[in-house]
């Protein structure tokens, strides 16, 4: 483990976020200025023609656009335009009827904390980029939606599902017995115990339902450490993503003793995930492997009147289409049979909406603990937070966007994550012309 360094961030004022430097360590260039964390990574080679730098394997861009200055971002028409730092402007590639959706629905429910992405697919076109925080409105997008300030919880296993298959070769069909595991993990649940181990289920199953136990259990028995390190790697955590804002990485500490391993794997946290993050993983999951890179700006223009040209960014395999597959079917069972069902289907098992929905849920209660992801507002009176994560994909058969919505709640809470993705899918099917959905949303 490498010494840590501690960074200002500029948005917030005097909230300073400590990172830890991971295996390789990391750069991270932003247009806005200073941000720099070193290790004895190797700067290998800069192309200059793309705006892009090689740091020890990792491909981070380093553009040339200024930064959108999202706070200050207008309507014209069909389209968003937000100024550039230091003078110009640049079109977005938000969509009015998603972006308006997501700021309407953390509005009229109060949510205290509140972040919402959502993304094309392949192209990597941000469709909506929303953040509310009830307690200080002049937080937004760029304080809630690119930065790690709640835990990644259950939606880790995303990546603890991904390892298994591709690290230790189980399917979604893999069958583990256990006991317990709803809201905690001891040591028990790593070993067999054939009188309360009275249930057996799949991978899959686990991954739908959430089962802590069960996906603790796989892991503990067939991964080492380093396998789901590794992983967490390729899906992006620990590094810069490039975009035209600064974003704050994610990050994920990995444990070797035996426990705490297992808890990583299942959610427990030792790792944070922002939603901009959030939804390049489902993405990545939905495009077979293939992370696209994020773009917000579709045109831009300097303050002298001049075009300015963009950035290219290229897409990042993080895994194989295999393994893809196979974890995109274990999350298709989450709004099936799983922790989403209730927000997908009615009793019956009907949809609500018009296509399949793939997904992981997470959550977790504010706790406070050293290294715990910092909060950009003061806790509520009650000193209590709940977690609410849903990301996922739609339609299954034939993806189109990827989403991520976290929600930080009181006590007593109005929605939980899974509500807002439900609105922002049928806004984005309305959109394009389902009249399915279009009817759905009048009705609502």
């Amino acid at each position: 483990m490498y010494d840590s360094v501690v960074m200002p961030h500029r948005h917030l004022g005097s909230w300073f976020s400590t990172k830890r430097c991971k295996t390789l360590g990391r750069i991270l260039v932003t247009t806005a200025g200073a941000l720099v964390l070193f290790a004895p990574a190797l700067v290998t080679a800069t192309d200059a023609s793309d705006g892009e730098l090689f740091i020890s394997g990792s491909n981070v861009s380093h553009t040339t656009l200024p930064q959108v200055l999202l706070g200050s971002m207008t309507q014209r028409g069909s389209r968003y335009v937000a100024p550039l730092e230091g003078g110009g402007v640049a079109e977005l590639t938000l969509s009015p009827p998603l972006q308006e959706a997501a700021e309407e629905i953390f509005r009229a429910f109060d949510v205290p904390l509140g972040a919402a992405v959502a993304i094309s697919i392949p192209d990597g076109r941000v469709l909506a980029l929303a953040g509310r925080a009830s307690s200080d409105p002049s937080l937004g997008a760029a304080d809630l939606a690119l930065r790690p300030w709640a835990p990644a919880a259950s939606v880790f296993k995303i990546v603890a599902a991904s390892a298994l298959v591709s690290q230790a070769g189980l399917s979604a069909g893999t069958r583990a017995c256990y006991h317990g595991g709803v809201s905690g993990l001891g040591a028990d649940n790593l070993v067999d115990i054939p009188r309360l181990d009275r249930r057996c289920e799949t991978l899959g199953f686990g991954i739908g339902k959430s089962q802590n136990a069960l996906i603790a259990k796989l892991v503990s028995r067939n991964l080492k450490p380093e396998q789901l390190e590794r992983v967490a790697t390729a899906f992006r955590f620990g590094e810069a993503i490039p975009f035209e804002m600064e974003v704050e990485p994610s990050e994920v500490e990995i444990p070797r003793a035996p426990l705490e391993f297992a808890r990583a794997a299942a959610g427990f946290w030792h790792s944070s995930l922002s939603a901009l993050h959030g939804a390049l993983i489902a993405a990545a999951v939905a495009g077979g492997g293939e992370m696209p890179a994020p773009r917000l700006v579709s045109k831009a223009v300097g303050p002298d009147g001049r075009v300015l040209p963009l950035p290219r960014r290229r897409s990042q395999r993080v895994l194989d289409a295999a393994t893809a597959g196979e974890v995109g079917h274990m999350m298709e069972l989450t709004t099936r049979i799983g922790t989403a069902k209730a927000s997908f289907r009615d009793r019956r098992g009907n949809r609500y909406l018009p296509v399949e929905v793939a997904g992981k849920t997470g959550s977790l209660s504010y706790r406070g603990a050293p290294g715990d992801p910092m909060l950009p507002v003061l806790l509520p009176p009650e000193r209590y937070l709940g977690y609410s994560w849903f990301v996922g994909y739609a339609p299954v058969d034939k993806p189109k966007i990827a989403f991520a919505v976290v929600i930080g709640n009181r006590a007593t809470w109005h929605i939980k994550a899974p509500y807002v993705a439900r609105r922002l899918i049928a806004e984005y099917l309305a959109a394009g012309g389902d009249t399915r959905a279009a009817k759905m949303l009048a009705a609502r």
